[in-house]
């Protein structure tokens, strides 16, 4: 399923988790390449002796590729062979990986959870924001879990992968990643809408008063039915071998979403703020449950190619 696997790497704990998670993502194929890449800021002043600049250089570039043998060490030794080290000097990860990716053609990028690095490691986390936004492919993230893998809980060995529902065009793209990985992993798949019963529009005026036209009111039951219906036809489309199932969750669909994260093994999420059905509301959480998430996300950009 993935040809080229990007991994954005600092000497944190969230790498650890990226790796693990990495690792077994390049196992679903047998020729699969892992790049593990370390950014670097570049010594941008250039003042004194020009040999001084051009060592501080040479030494930051050894450290980043001392770190990356050090992670390659601890990868399964099924990938020998398959994996690329990179140290760059770039002023930002972001580019650097969405460069990386745009160019090479990579079919995912691995970034740990948010966290930052000594002086001259790669600030990982404060650029979470920048490589989701705009990356060419999509992107998995790892749970906050402190160092712990995801793997380490046997529960999450027999559990099914989830993909967030809500009818828009990129929900639909992100159905159909979850699903080929679904059938890769010979795991079900949940495709997973929230019915929200909030009004779909503000009851006020903004100053106080009442709106001047009010939304009718909302009746849960029609909303359940109208997100059940939806999922339903969606699973009905599912390529061959997909096991998918509807799963409605009613509530706040950031809280729903990452409370149902805990029963699953990853969860897929499109990267929009909405879609046709206005109860529906996955895209604009999905930082929300990145931040809240007990398994890891991959997120499916607007724009990325799958």
């Amino acid at each position: 399923m993935f040809q080229q696997i990007l991994v954005g790497c600092d000497d944190g704990p969230g790498t650890t988790d990226a790796l693990r998670l990495a690792a077994e993502l390049a196992s679903l194929g047998d020729d699969t390449e892992l790049v593990l890449v370390h950014a670097y800021a570049p010594n941008a002043t250039r003042f004194g002796r020009r040999g001084k600049a051009e060592e501080l250089d040479d030494a930051l570039h050894g450290e980043g590729m001392q770190l990356l043998e050090r992670l390659r060490a601890g990868l399964p030794a099924e990938l020998d062979g398959r994996i690329e080290l990179l140290s760059l000097p770039v002023s930002s990860a972001a580019y650097a990986l969405h460069d990386l990716a745009e160019g090479r053609d990579a079919d995912l990028i691995v970034i740990g959870p948010a966290q930052h690095g000594p002086v001259g490691r790669l600030v990982l986390g404060s650029d979470s924001t920048g490589i989701l936004h705009g990356a060419p492919c999509p992107v998995a993230i790892p749970a906050r879990t402190e160092g712990h893998a995801h793997g380490a809980d046997a529960t999450r060995a027999i559990a099914a992968i989830g993909v967030g529902y809500d009818g828009s065009r990129v929900a639909d793209r992100a159905v159909d990643f979850a699903a080929r990985l679904a059938v890769r992993e010979d795991r079900p798949l949940d495709v997973i809408g929230v019915a929200d019963f909030l009004p779909p529009v503000p009851t006020t005026d903004g100053f106080g008063g009442p709106a001047p036209i009010q939304p009718p009111p909302v009746d849960p039951e029609t909303v359940d039915a109208e997100v059940q219906a939806l999922l339903e036809e969606r699973v009905t489309t599912l390529p061959d071998g997909a096991r998918g199932r509807p799963v409605t969750l009613h509530g706040d669909a950031a809280e729903q979403l990452a409370d149902r994260s805990a029963e699953l093994h990853l969860l897929v999420m499109g990267s929009r703020d909405h879609g046709p059905v206005g109860h529906v509301l996955l895209g604009s959480v999905s930082r929300r449950v990145l931040d809240d998430a007990r398994c890891p996300i991959i997120v499916v950009p607007r724009h990325a190619d799958v």
